[in-house]
Protein backbone atom coordinates (compact mmCIF):
# COMPACT_ATOMS: atom_id res chain seq x y z
CA UNK A 1 0.00 0.00 0.00
CA UNK A 2 1.33 3.66 -0.59
CA UNK A 3 1.41 5.74 1.90
CA UNK A 4 -0.52 9.11 2.75
CA UNK A 5 3.68 10.41 3.08
CA UNK A 6 3.89 9.73 -0.54
CA UNK A 7 1.01 11.48 -1.73
CA UNK A 8 1.89 14.47 0.48
CA UNK A 9 5.36 14.66 -0.64
CA UNK A 10 6.45 12.84 -3.80
CA UNK A 11 10.23 12.39 -4.70
CA UNK A 12 9.68 13.74 -7.96
CA UNK A 13 9.01 17.35 -6.53
CA UNK A 14 11.65 17.12 -4.32
CA UNK A 15 14.06 16.58 -7.16
CA UNK A 16 12.14 19.45 -8.91
CA UNK A 17 12.93 22.00 -5.86
CA UNK A 18 16.28 20.73 -5.47
CA UNK A 19 17.05 24.60 -4.74
CA UNK A 20 14.40 24.37 -1.62
CA UNK A 21 16.72 21.88 -0.01
CA UNK A 22 15.23 18.77 -1.43
CA UNK A 23 18.31 17.35 -3.54
CA UNK A 24 21.59 16.30 -2.89
CA UNK A 25 24.51 18.15 -2.14
CA UNK A 26 27.79 18.41 0.22
CA UNK A 27 25.55 20.22 3.06
CA UNK A 28 22.03 19.04 2.75
CA UNK A 29 19.13 21.05 3.82
CA UNK A 30 16.34 19.98 5.84
CA UNK A 31 14.56 17.07 3.87
CA UNK A 32 10.90 16.21 3.31
CA UNK A 33 9.37 14.71 5.98
CA UNK A 34 8.69 11.04 4.76
CA UNK A 35 9.97 7.68 4.90
CA UNK A 36 10.47 5.25 3.17
CA UNK A 37 7.84 4.43 0.30
CA UNK A 38 6.68 0.88 -0.09
CA UNK A 39 7.46 1.52 -4.27
CA UNK A 40 11.32 0.67 -3.04
CA UNK A 41 12.30 4.21 -3.45
CA UNK A 42 14.34 6.37 -1.17
CA UNK A 43 12.26 8.82 0.42
CA UNK A 44 14.18 12.19 1.41
CA UNK A 45 14.69 11.91 5.69
CA UNK A 46 14.45 15.08 8.27
CA UNK A 47 17.57 16.10 9.47
CA UNK A 48 18.75 17.24 12.90
CA UNK A 49 17.93 21.22 11.76
CA UNK A 50 15.91 23.82 13.66
CA UNK A 51 12.51 22.25 12.37
CA UNK A 52 13.71 18.34 13.35
CA UNK A 53 10.86 18.71 16.04
CA UNK A 54 8.19 19.61 13.89
CA UNK A 55 9.28 17.06 10.81
CA UNK A 56 9.63 13.95 13.74
CA UNK A 57 6.11 14.74 13.86
CA UNK A 58 4.96 15.09 10.36
CA UNK A 59 6.83 12.16 9.92
CA UNK A 60 4.82 9.93 12.63
CA UNK A 61 1.34 11.24 11.20
CA UNK A 62 2.23 10.26 7.88
CA UNK A 63 3.05 6.93 8.95
CA UNK A 64 -0.09 7.13 11.19
CA UNK A 65 -2.52 8.38 8.09
CA UNK A 66 -0.64 5.36 6.03
CA UNK A 67 -2.32 2.81 8.42
CA UNK A 68 -6.02 3.93 8.90
CA UNK A 69 -8.80 4.19 6.54
CA UNK A 70 -11.65 7.39 6.00
CA UNK A 71 -13.65 6.19 8.76
CA UNK A 72 -11.26 6.19 11.30
CA UNK A 73 -12.39 9.15 13.95
CA UNK A 74 -8.30 10.42 14.64
CA UNK A 75 -8.09 10.52 10.56
CA UNK A 76 -9.53 14.26 10.84
CA UNK A 77 -7.53 15.24 13.55
CA UNK A 78 -4.12 13.97 12.58
CA UNK A 79 -4.56 15.66 8.77
CA UNK A 80 -5.54 19.09 10.92
CA UNK A 81 -2.38 18.55 12.90
CA UNK A 82 -0.58 17.57 9.47
CA UNK A 83 -1.80 20.93 7.97
CA UNK A 84 -0.85 23.13 11.02
CA UNK A 85 2.37 21.73 11.13
CA UNK A 86 3.09 22.48 7.48
CA UNK A 87 1.69 25.72 7.69
CA UNK A 88 4.41 26.03 10.68
CA UNK A 89 7.01 24.98 8.19
CA UNK A 90 6.24 27.36 5.65
CA UNK A 91 6.23 30.21 8.42
CA UNK A 92 9.33 29.29 9.73
CA UNK A 93 11.06 29.04 6.24
CA UNK A 94 9.71 32.68 5.18
CA UNK A 95 10.89 34.21 8.38
CA UNK A 96 14.65 32.81 8.15
CA UNK A 97 13.97 34.24 4.13
CA UNK A 98 13.47 37.52 5.01
CA UNK A 99 16.19 37.53 8.00
CA UNK A 100 18.25 36.40 5.26
CA UNK A 101 17.55 39.01 2.96
CA UNK A 102 14.94 42.16 3.80
CA UNK A 103 14.37 42.06 0.46
CA UNK A 104 11.88 39.23 0.47
CA UNK A 105 9.26 41.77 2.41
CA UNK A 106 9.04 43.28 -1.01
CA UNK A 107 8.60 40.08 -3.76
CA UNK A 108 5.83 40.29 -5.49
CA UNK A 109 3.09 37.51 -4.85
CA UNK A 110 2.50 34.82 -7.58
CA UNK A 111 -0.31 36.01 -10.49
CA UNK A 112 -3.91 34.75 -9.02
CA UNK A 113 -4.68 32.52 -11.95
CA UNK A 114 -7.96 33.77 -13.65
CA UNK A 115 -11.00 31.95 -12.11
CA UNK A 116 -12.66 29.48 -14.85
CA UNK A 117 -15.23 30.73 -17.07
CA UNK A 118 -18.83 30.82 -15.04
CA UNK A 119 -16.96 30.12 -11.54
CA UNK A 120 -18.60 31.31 -9.01
CA UNK A 121 -16.65 33.70 -6.60
CA UNK A 122 -17.59 32.56 -3.20
CA UNK A 123 -17.53 28.72 -4.13
CA UNK A 124 -16.86 26.50 -1.26
CA UNK A 125 -13.40 26.41 -0.14
CA UNK A 126 -12.35 22.74 -1.84
CA UNK A 127 -12.56 24.63 -5.04
CA UNK A 128 -9.91 26.96 -4.47
CA UNK A 129 -6.90 26.65 -7.03
CA UNK A 130 -3.38 25.46 -6.69
CA UNK A 131 -0.61 27.81 -5.84
CA UNK A 132 1.14 29.20 -8.61
CA UNK A 133 4.64 29.91 -9.23
CA UNK A 134 6.19 32.97 -8.41
CA UNK A 135 8.33 35.14 -10.65
CA UNK A 136 11.70 33.31 -11.44
CA UNK A 137 13.31 36.71 -12.35
CA UNK A 138 12.24 38.24 -8.63
CA UNK A 139 12.93 35.51 -6.97
CA UNK A 140 16.68 35.12 -8.97
CA UNK A 141 17.28 38.97 -7.32
CA UNK A 142 17.21 37.66 -4.02
CA UNK A 143 20.45 36.22 -1.64
CA UNK A 144 21.37 32.97 -2.52
CA UNK A 145 20.13 31.51 0.75
CA UNK A 146 17.12 33.45 0.62
CA UNK A 147 15.78 32.06 -3.11
CA UNK A 148 16.21 28.81 -0.72
CA UNK A 149 15.23 29.45 1.80
CA UNK A 150 11.74 30.80 0.07
CA UNK A 151 11.10 28.26 -1.85
CA UNK A 152 11.15 25.81 0.55
CA UNK A 153 8.52 28.15 2.53
CA UNK A 154 6.34 28.16 -0.84
CA UNK A 155 6.49 24.24 -1.52
CA UNK A 156 5.61 23.54 2.28
CA UNK A 157 2.93 26.45 2.18
CA UNK A 158 1.89 23.98 -0.91
CA UNK A 159 1.47 20.83 0.95
CA UNK A 160 -0.49 22.51 3.83
CA UNK A 161 -3.05 24.00 1.52
CA UNK A 162 -3.26 20.12 0.10
CA UNK A 163 -3.72 18.74 3.65
CA UNK A 164 -6.17 21.25 4.52
CA UNK A 165 -8.24 20.55 1.34
CA UNK A 166 -8.22 16.98 2.01
CA UNK A 167 -9.50 17.31 5.41
CA UNK A 168 -12.61 19.60 4.32
CA UNK A 169 -13.51 17.29 1.49
CA UNK A 170 -13.33 14.25 3.52
CA UNK A 171 -14.41 15.38 7.38
CA UNK A 172 -16.98 18.70 6.75
CA UNK A 173 -18.58 18.24 9.95
CA UNK A 174 -14.99 18.16 11.38
CA UNK A 175 -15.94 19.60 14.67
CA UNK A 176 -12.50 22.31 14.47
CA UNK A 177 -13.67 23.11 10.75
CA UNK A 178 -13.92 27.53 11.69
CA UNK A 179 -10.12 26.98 12.75
CA UNK A 180 -8.80 24.71 9.55
CA UNK A 181 -10.69 27.20 7.21
CA UNK A 182 -8.91 30.07 8.95
CA UNK A 183 -5.87 28.70 8.71
CA UNK A 184 -6.23 27.65 5.12
CA UNK A 185 -7.47 31.17 4.33
CA UNK A 186 -4.55 32.65 5.91
CA UNK A 187 -2.15 30.05 3.77
CA UNK A 188 -3.60 31.67 0.76
CA UNK A 189 -3.28 35.37 1.91
CA UNK A 190 0.55 34.81 2.77
CA UNK A 191 0.96 33.88 -0.54
CA UNK A 192 -0.99 36.64 -2.24
CA UNK A 193 -3.72 34.45 -3.26
CA UNK A 194 -6.49 37.09 -2.68
CA UNK A 195 -9.12 35.23 -4.94
CA UNK A 196 -8.50 31.74 -3.77
CA UNK A 197 -8.92 32.85 -0.07
CA UNK A 198 -12.29 34.86 -0.48
CA UNK A 199 -14.05 31.72 -0.54
CA UNK A 200 -12.30 30.08 2.17
CA UNK A 201 -13.37 33.13 4.43
CA UNK A 202 -16.45 33.31 3.07
CA UNK A 203 -17.54 29.81 4.38
CA UNK A 204 -15.85 30.34 7.65
CA UNK A 205 -17.84 33.34 8.19
CA UNK A 206 -21.40 31.75 6.63
CA UNK A 207 -21.43 28.48 8.58
CA UNK A 208 -19.65 29.20 11.48
CA UNK A 209 -20.83 32.55 12.45
CA UNK A 210 -19.97 32.33 15.77
CA UNK A 211 -16.98 31.21 15.71
CA UNK A 212 -14.36 33.44 17.55
CA UNK A 213 -12.09 33.46 14.29
CA UNK A 214 -14.96 35.43 12.45
CA UNK A 215 -13.29 38.77 13.11
CA UNK A 216 -10.20 37.46 12.57
CA UNK A 217 -11.06 36.74 8.82
CA UNK A 218 -12.26 39.91 8.09
CA UNK A 219 -9.11 41.34 10.05
CA UNK A 220 -7.01 38.95 7.77
CA UNK A 221 -8.42 40.14 4.51
CA UNK A 222 -8.54 44.07 5.69
CA UNK A 223 -5.10 43.76 6.29
CA UNK A 224 -3.87 41.98 2.94
CA UNK A 225 -6.17 45.17 1.09
CA UNK A 226 -4.88 47.89 3.91
CA UNK A 227 -1.32 46.95 2.67
CA UNK A 228 -1.98 46.97 -0.97
CA UNK A 229 -3.59 50.41 -0.55
CA UNK A 230 -6.65 48.84 -1.72
CA UNK A 231 -8.31 51.40 1.06
CA UNK A 232 -11.82 50.76 -0.67
CA UNK A 233 -11.93 46.77 0.10
CA UNK A 234 -9.85 48.08 3.28
CA UNK A 235 -12.36 50.14 5.27
CA UNK A 236 -15.69 47.47 4.34
CA UNK A 237 -13.78 45.10 6.17
CA UNK A 238 -12.63 47.13 8.93
CA UNK A 239 -15.91 48.03 9.48
CA UNK A 240 -17.41 44.87 9.76
CA UNK A 241 -14.95 43.84 12.62
CA UNK A 242 -15.77 47.15 14.87
CA UNK A 243 -19.16 45.79 14.93
CA UNK A 244 -18.23 43.13 17.51
CA UNK A 245 -17.67 42.94 20.94
CA UNK A 246 -14.84 45.31 22.10
CA UNK A 247 -11.52 44.33 22.29
CA UNK A 248 -8.01 44.71 21.54
CA UNK A 249 -8.46 43.40 17.53
CA UNK A 250 -11.93 46.47 17.12
CA UNK A 251 -9.81 48.61 18.71
CA UNK A 252 -7.07 48.82 16.23
CA UNK A 253 -9.64 47.77 13.56
CA UNK A 254 -11.50 51.28 14.20
CA UNK A 255 -7.94 52.81 13.74
CA UNK A 256 -7.23 51.47 10.42
CA UNK A 257 -10.89 52.36 9.26
CA UNK A 258 -9.98 55.90 10.03
CA UNK A 259 -7.30 55.51 8.21
CA UNK A 260 -8.63 53.87 5.25
CA UNK A 261 -11.43 56.04 5.01
CA UNK A 262 -8.83 59.28 5.18
CA UNK A 263 -7.04 57.68 2.19
CA UNK A 264 -10.74 57.78 0.14
CA UNK A 265 -10.80 61.57 1.58
CA UNK A 266 -14.11 60.91 3.69
CA UNK A 267 -12.81 63.02 6.32
CA UNK A 268 -15.95 63.51 8.50
CA UNK A 269 -16.30 59.60 8.37
CA UNK A 270 -12.63 59.68 9.16
CA UNK A 271 -12.66 61.76 12.24
CA UNK A 272 -15.90 59.95 13.78
CA UNK A 273 -13.95 56.41 13.23
CA UNK A 274 -10.89 57.98 14.89
CA UNK A 275 -12.94 59.10 18.04
CA UNK A 276 -14.50 55.42 18.37
CA UNK A 277 -11.19 54.06 18.31
CA UNK A 278 -9.42 55.79 20.67
CA UNK A 279 -12.04 55.93 22.98
CA UNK A 280 -12.30 51.87 23.11
CA UNK A 281 -8.38 52.28 22.84
CA UNK A 282 -8.48 53.57 26.18
CA UNK A 283 -10.73 51.15 27.88
CA UNK A 284 -9.80 47.80 26.01
CA UNK A 285 -6.29 48.53 24.46
CA UNK A 286 -3.51 48.15 23.02
CA UNK A 287 -2.09 50.96 24.98
CA UNK A 288 -0.06 51.66 21.92
CA UNK A 289 -2.74 52.49 19.78
CA UNK A 290 -3.93 55.77 21.85
CA UNK A 291 -0.39 57.07 20.74
CA UNK A 292 -0.93 56.33 17.20
CA UNK A 293 -4.19 57.92 17.17
CA UNK A 294 -3.02 61.27 18.73
CA UNK A 295 0.13 60.51 16.90
CA UNK A 296 -1.86 60.76 13.31
CA UNK A 297 -5.30 63.08 14.42
CA UNK A 298 -2.97 66.15 13.51
CA UNK A 299 -2.14 64.89 10.10
CA UNK A 300 -5.68 63.87 9.07
CA UNK A 301 -7.11 67.17 10.53
CA UNK A 302 -4.82 68.75 8.33
CA UNK A 303 -5.84 67.14 4.84
CA UNK A 304 -9.09 69.23 4.80
CA UNK A 305 -8.53 72.71 2.95
CA UNK A 306 -9.23 74.95 3.63
CA UNK A 307 -9.34 73.99 6.93
CA UNK A 308 -11.55 75.15 9.34
CA UNK A 309 -9.58 75.76 12.68
CA UNK A 310 -12.76 75.60 15.24
CA UNK A 311 -13.69 72.44 13.71
CA UNK A 312 -10.23 70.70 14.29
CA UNK A 313 -9.82 72.21 17.58
CA UNK A 314 -13.46 70.63 18.48
CA UNK A 315 -12.33 67.52 17.03
CA UNK A 316 -9.56 67.39 19.67
CA UNK A 317 -11.91 68.10 22.14
CA UNK A 318 -13.92 65.41 21.98
CA UNK A 319 -11.33 62.96 20.31
CA UNK A 320 -8.82 63.49 23.73
CA UNK A 321 -11.97 63.76 26.33
CA UNK A 322 -11.19 67.48 26.90
CA UNK A 323 -7.61 66.20 28.16
CA UNK A 324 -6.27 69.86 27.57
CA UNK A 325 -2.80 68.75 27.89
CA UNK A 326 -3.27 66.23 24.16
CA UNK A 327 -5.78 68.89 22.91
CA UNK A 328 -2.53 71.79 23.06
CA UNK A 329 -0.36 68.85 22.21
CA UNK A 330 -2.67 68.49 18.67
CA UNK A 331 -3.51 71.67 18.05
CA UNK A 332 0.56 72.71 18.25
CA UNK A 333 1.20 70.08 15.77
CA UNK A 334 -1.51 71.21 13.70
CA UNK A 335 0.01 74.15 13.56
CA UNK A 336 3.54 73.03 12.51
CA UNK A 337 2.39 70.99 9.77
CA UNK A 338 0.02 73.29 7.88
CA UNK A 339 3.31 75.73 8.13
CA UNK A 340 5.13 72.86 7.03
CA UNK A 341 2.65 72.20 3.86
CA UNK A 342 3.20 76.08 2.77
CA UNK A 343 -0.51 77.07 4.81
CA UNK A 344 0.67 79.80 7.11
CA UNK A 345 -2.38 81.23 6.93
CA UNK A 346 -4.46 78.63 8.16
CA UNK A 347 -1.43 77.93 10.75
CA UNK A 348 -2.26 81.10 12.39
CA UNK A 349 -5.54 80.60 12.38
CA UNK A 350 -4.95 77.77 14.70
CA UNK A 351 -2.88 79.33 16.79
CA UNK A 352 -5.77 82.27 17.26
CA UNK A 353 -8.32 79.07 18.38
CA UNK A 354 -5.34 78.44 20.94
CA UNK A 355 -5.21 81.54 22.32
CA UNK A 356 -8.96 82.00 22.86
CA UNK A 357 -8.61 78.49 24.36
CA UNK A 358 -5.39 79.34 26.58
CA UNK A 359 -5.91 83.26 27.42
CA UNK A 360 -2.73 82.82 30.11
CA UNK A 361 -0.39 81.91 26.74
CA UNK A 362 -1.57 84.33 24.62
CA UNK A 363 1.45 86.38 23.92
CA UNK A 364 3.40 83.50 24.01
CA UNK A 365 1.46 81.93 21.61
CA UNK A 366 0.91 85.12 19.22
CA UNK A 367 4.64 85.52 19.42
CA UNK A 368 4.72 81.95 17.65
CA UNK A 369 2.03 83.16 14.89
CA UNK A 370 4.05 86.12 14.06
CA UNK A 371 7.08 83.83 13.38
CA UNK A 372 5.11 81.45 11.07
CA UNK A 373 4.02 84.66 8.75
CA UNK A 374 7.73 85.75 9.31
CA UNK A 375 9.04 82.49 7.70
CA UNK A 376 6.30 82.91 4.99
CA UNK A 377 7.60 85.62 3.29
CA UNK A 378 4.41 87.25 3.12
CA UNK A 379 4.19 90.25 4.19
CA UNK A 380 0.19 91.03 4.30
CA UNK A 381 0.05 88.13 6.83
CA UNK A 382 3.10 89.00 8.94
CA UNK A 383 1.37 92.84 9.24
CA UNK A 384 -2.08 91.01 10.31
CA UNK A 385 -0.49 89.37 12.94
CA UNK A 386 1.73 92.23 14.22
CA UNK A 387 -1.71 94.34 14.80
CA UNK A 388 -3.24 91.31 16.40
CA UNK A 389 -0.51 91.46 18.78
CA UNK A 390 -0.94 94.82 19.61
CA UNK A 391 -4.83 94.43 20.46
CA UNK A 392 -3.75 91.31 22.53
CA UNK A 393 -1.33 93.80 24.42
CA UNK A 394 1.43 91.95 23.81
CA UNK A 395 4.64 92.84 22.26
CA UNK A 396 5.00 92.22 18.59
Amino acid sequence: MRTVASHLFPFGLCLSLALAGCGGGETPEPKDPSSEGSSGKPQPQADAGPDAALLGEITQLNQLLAAIDKSDPGRPKALDRLGELLAELSKNNRDRALAADPNVSSLPPPAEPKAAEGEVSDAPAKAGPVLPARNAAAVKRLKPDAQKLIQKADMYAAEAIKAHKKLIADHPDYKDMDKVLFRLGGLYVAYGQVSAARPVYFELIEKHPKSPLVPEAYWNFAEFFFNAEDYENAYKLYARIVEYTPSERTSVAGYRLALSLHKLSRLDESWKALEGAASAARIHGPAGTVDEIYRDAPKLAATRKPLSAKDAAAFFVRLAESNEDVIKQELNRLAQILEDEGRPLEATEVLHVMIDRYKAEKCAIQARAIEIATRSGNNAIRADEVNRSLRLGCKP
